[in-house]
C-alpha cells in the first residue's frame, strides 16, 4: 500500500428525516486512499456515492467517526483551514462543468489558483500549460459557450490539474458526454498519475470503472471493495 493520504475511521453520515428522526445515509465505513491511487466508486442512484465523495473532499463532515487527511483529523482543522486545504491541495471535476460563462477558458483555469500566493504571471503560465496538456492550447481565449461539452470538461480538468493537487475527485465526469468523448476525458484524468496525484471517480458506467485498478461499491450506504469478478 502506498502512503495513506485519506482515511475514514468508522465514518457515518446522517441527515434528518421528514419525521425528525436521523436517517443514516452512510453506514460505518473504513477506507484508506493512498498517494497516487486510482479508485472508481460505483453504485446505484441514491446509494450514497456523492455523500461519500463530499466527505472525502472535505466539503462535508462526518456525523461520527474520523476523517483524516495526511494523518490529521479534518474535523479539528476548522472551516477556514479546510477551505485552504481544498483550495491548495484538492481538485474537483463535476458532471456539470461549473465554468464561469463570462470569461475565457484561460481565466476559468486561473480561478483554480486564485487562493495561492503565485503572482499573476505565474498563474497565467501554469494555466496555459494546463490547457495545453488537455489539448486546448488553441482555445485559450474561447468562452464556455464557444466550446463543445467535451472541451468544457477539459477546461474543468485543467482547472483541477493547475493547482498540482494531492488528489482529484470527479463526480460522474462523463455523464453529460457521448461515449467516445467520455473515454477521452477518463484518459486525461488517469494521466494525472504522472503527477502522483490520487484520483477518485464516481461513475455509474462499468466500462469506465473497469479501467481503474481499485473499485469500491456502495449500496444502501454500505461501502465494499470489488475484487476479482465481483459486479455492482
Amino acid at each position: 500500500m502506498t502512503d495513506a493520504l485519506l482515511t475514514l475511521e468508522n465514518v457515518t453520515k446522517s441527515f434528518p428525516g421528514k419525521d425528525g428522526s436521523m436517517l443514516e445515509i452512510l453506514h460505518p465505513a473504513n477506507l484508506t486512499i493512498g498517494r497516487g491511487e486510482r479508485i472508481a466508486i460505483i453504485g446505484p442512484s441514491g446509494s450514497g456515492k456523492s455523500t461519500l465523495l463530499s466527505m472525502l473532499g472535505t466539503l462535508d463532515m462526518p456525523t461520527s467517526g474520523i476523517l483524516r487527511y495526511d494523518g490529521e483529523n479534518v474535523a479539528a482543522m476548522g472551516e477556514r483551514r479546510r477551505s485552504i486545504l481544498r483550495a491548495a491541495r484538492i481538485g474537483f471535476v463535476f458532471q456539470q462543468f461549473h465554468l464561469i460563462a463570462t470569461v475565457s477558458a484561460l481565466e476559468n483555469v486561473m480561478v483554480g489558483l486564485q487562493y495561492t500566493d503565485l503572482p499573476r504571471r505565474q498563474r497565467h503560465e501554469r494555466a496555459v500549460a494546463a490547457l495545453e496538456r488537455v489539448g486546448l492550447g488553441g482555445r485559450l481565449n474561447h468562452r464556455p459557450s464557444q466550446l463543445s461539452g467535451g472541451e468544457q470538461q477539459r477546461v474543468a480538468i485543467a482547472r483541477a490539474l493547475v493547482k498540482q493537487p494531492d488528489i482529484i475527485f470527479a463526480d460522474e465526469p462523463t455523464g453529460a458526454l457521448d461515449t467516445d468523448t467520455g473515454h477521452a476525458i477518463i484518459d486525461l484524468l488517469l494521466d494525472a498519475e504522472r503527477d502522483n496525484a490520487s484520483l477518485v471517480v464516481v461513475t455509474h458506467d462499468m466500462t469506465v470503472a473497469a479501467r481503474f485498478p481499485r473499485r469500491l461499491h456502495i449500496r444502501d450506504g454500505v461501502v465494499t471493495e470489488i475484487t476479482g469478478d465481483d459486479h455492482a
